[in-house]
């Protein structure tokens, strides 16, 4: 089999209670009157498959689907119609720390979570250490785990969840906790699982990371699949109906504070200000990027993407990352961003602009490679697909001691 899973006709339904009865008194008092539901579909006849050894991701708005999807694929709900076919052993990576025993220490919830995952107690001494160290809670491993924080939680999850000797990881948005080191850390196991040819089911409101990982992905909303295709083509989908939605939210709210914003155009400049579209490398490009607000927007933060024309991703910095903060923008204007002696070889490539609310979830407007610019042939014998700024030494070695040439 080709496929590590295929996800035929699949649908799955919620029935809803209209009215919540917890208590004794709370059934006594309703006991003659008669329970109202809804039905709520989750997921609508969809059907996809994920090859081996691959990277795919599944983007969409919250509550169209994506984590039923992923609890239908690992077993934990059954779906109502279709079918699921796993070829591997699954861990799934979806709700970290549900499984924790609040009463129970972190230590004795590292051997408890490693059981439910298929490791035997043998497996949990020999990674034992392993795991703590990479959870960083040597302190508290002797502390009952309903004192941990969240962060700490999420850290000593993941940090078991990892150990597991799966196939396929089924990852629900498992960088939306934790800190910043935490997250470079789970990076880094993702580029692990990548080496080793893992496949890897990632759902993620971070498109930067789908990006990174994910050649191919899927689109779902509101239960449906609304398309499968390669990451950049199902971003770009996925960033217009958002910019849609917000549009129709502003139009339908007047008074909503961060109003309507477009990108007009994009043109490129020199150092000199002349205005072109073709650069050597080592030559700096000015991409001035024409917007107008409609009302006065506070926190924007203005993006770039820089693709080949085959699709690859060269770069993607923004105004939050490149720590230039901007308080707020109205009315016609531009925004410069200035690639000093930039480093790209020769060839054609596709330019995106782009403008978030300060969470760089929600885009005021996105024009997905709508401009262009070339890259001249001026350096031999180039190869790849950037020039590094290297420089070589050359050592020899003489009775044990290095002495450069």
């Amino acid at each position: 089999m080709d496929h590590a899973i295929e996800i035929s006709a699949v649908s799955k339904t919620f029935i809803l209670p209209h009215e919540k009865r917890d208590t004794l008194k709370e059934n006594f008092l309703a006991i003659f009157k008669k329970k109202t539901f809804e039905k709520f579909k989750a997921l609508d006849n969809v059907t996809l498959k994920i090859r081996k050894g691959e990277f795919f991701g599944i983007v969409g708005k919250n509550g169209s689907g994506k984590s039923t999807l992923l609890k239908v694929v690992a077993g934990i709900y059954c779906p109502d119609q279709g079918e699921v076919k796993v070829n591997g052993v699954i861990a799934p990576f979806l709700e970290l720390g549900i499984g924790f025993q609040e009463e129970l220490t972190g230590r004795e919830n590292i051997f408890i979570n490693a059981a439910l995952l298929g490791l035997s107690r043998k497996e949990t001494k020999e990674r034992f250490n392993r795991i703590v160290e990479f959870a960083e809670l040597e302190k508290f491993l002797d502390l009952k785990i309903k004192n941990y924080s969240s962060g700490m939680r999420a850290r000593l999850a993941f940090a078991i969840a990892k150990e597991a000797d799966a196939d396929i990881y089924l990852c629900d948005e498992i960088l939306a906790v934790g800190d910043e080191q935490f997250q470079r850390k789970c990076v880094d196991v993702f580029r692990h699982w990548q080496q080793q040819g893992k496949t890897v089911v990632l759902v993620s409101h971070n498109a930067g990371l789908i990006e990174d990982f994910c050649l191919d992905s899927a689109l779902i909303d509101n239960g449906r699949l609304i398309m499968s295709g390669t990451t950049a083509d199902i971003l770009a989908e996925y960033r217009r109906r958002i910019a849609g939605d917000r549009q129709h939210q502003s139009i339908a709210k007047p008074n909503f504070s961060d109003s309507l914003l477009r990108l007009k155009e994009v043109r490129f400049y020199g150092a000199d200000e002349d205005e072109k579209d073709a650069f050597n490398t080592g030559e700096t490009i000015v991409a001035r990027i024409f917007y107008k607000a409609y009302a006065k927007i506070e926190n924007p933060v203005f993006g770039i993407a820089i693709h080949k024309k085959d699709g690859t991703h060269i770069a993607g910095p923004n105004t939050k990352t490149s720590l230039y903060p901007i308080a707020a923008v109205e009315g016609d204007g531009y925004i410069d961003c200035v690639i000093s002696n930039n480093s790209l070889l020769a060839g054609q490539y596709d330019f995106t602009a782009s403008c978030f609310d300060y969470s760089c979830r929600y885009p005021y407007d996105y024009l997905d490679r709508k401009f262009q610019f070339t890259i001249l042939r001026n350096r031999d014998n180039q190869y790849g697909l950037v020039e590094l700024p290297v420089t070589w030494r050359l050592s020899k070695v003489e009775k044990g001691i290095n002495i450069v040439v």
